[in-house]
């Protein structure tokens, strides 16, 4: 029976930290990347990113600004780097020689650590990933050593998870993106495959402001999408109150008018009731997906 792999958001790394990244879209990896750099910028970290191809630093940052980042400042001045050591065919082969001195380089330049994003080529992995799995096992003593963070980006469209599963014993978990908020008794977190928001324990009005929040900012972000939907998963929800619905109505009108949807999934068998009496459910741009079959 196989163990599923330990989980860690980005604001519970620490010094010697070796995740894993397994993500299924561009918007998955530069959500993560962005909030691990961007903390590092924070803590007096030197942050690293090591890409597949050859790409120019300002070019392959460039998501950073969308975070408010002054990317071309942050890279004079030291704080961010980009090395294309990864775009090699040779380029796993000494990786961990790589982190050993970059390390080593950024706490003689005045750093408190280094942040290090490597996203893994599937080019000179080897026959059966082996040159790849070699180099993992290398990291290990290095992140034991200095102060370094890292995450490998591993991307499933490329690699698929029969062949992620045996390096996850080569780090120290899987990396996940920070909850967009987290109280006693809720929790909002990001999907990105589907794109959307999950909602886990309760809504109330000791929380509905950062509900309505973090609904917002989900629906702005739909308006950018080709096909303008914002998804919302609420099979962990246990209870919501009517005014954090009337929110959820009010949205879905504001998606219609820009020619959305707001999409509900694992809607509780009471919520659906009450949406029913109430014609909530016939609301333009509101779509309920049906319930799950019970098994």
């Amino acid at each position: 029976m196989s163990v599923a792999p330990a989980v860690r958001t980005v604001g519970q790394m620490r010094h010697g930290d070796h995740l894993l990244l397994g993500y299924d879209t561009d918007e998955e990896r530069e959500t993560v990347l962005a909030a691990f750099l961007l903390d590092g910028l924070d803590s007096g970290h030197r942050g690293l990113l090591l890409p597949p191809v050859e790409i120019p630093a300002g070019l392959a940052l460039s998501f950073l600004e969308a975070h408010g980042c002054r990317v071309d400042e942050e890279i004079v001045a030291g704080r961010l780097r980009v090395d294309a050591h990864l775009a090699g065919p040779e380029g796993l082969w000494d990786l961990d020689e790589v982190v050993r001195s970059e390390a080593r380089r950024a706490v003689g330049d005045g750093f408190l650590g280094l942040r290090v994003c490597a996203e893994i080529p599937r080019a000179g992995a080897g026959e059966g990933l082996k040159t790849l799995h070699d180099s993992e096992l290398l990291l290990d003593p290095v992140f034991a050593s200095l102060p370094v963070l890292g995450i490998c980006q591993y991307d499933r469209r490329i690699f698929d998870e029969s062949e992620l599963a045996p390096l996850d014993g080569l780090h120290h978990g899987r990396a996940v993106a920070d909850p967009v908020w987290r109280d006693g008794i809720l929790a909002i977190t990001r999907t990105f495959a589907p794109p959307g928001l999950a909602l886990a324990g309760e809504v109330d009005d000791t929380n509905v402001t950062a509900f309505a929040r973090a609904v917002h900012a989900e629906t702005a972000r739909a308006r950018t999408r080709p096909t303008v939907h914002a998804r919302l998963d609420l099979r962990d929800l246990h209870f919501i109150d009517v005014g954090a619905l009337r929110l959820l109505v009010f949205s879905a009108l504001g998606l219609s008018a820009a020619g959305g949807t707001l999409v509900l999934t694992g809607v509780a068998p009471h919520v659906r009731r009450l949406m029913r009496v109430t014609g909530w459910d016939r609301v333009p741009g509101l779509l309920i997906e049906p319930a799950e079959p019970t098994r």
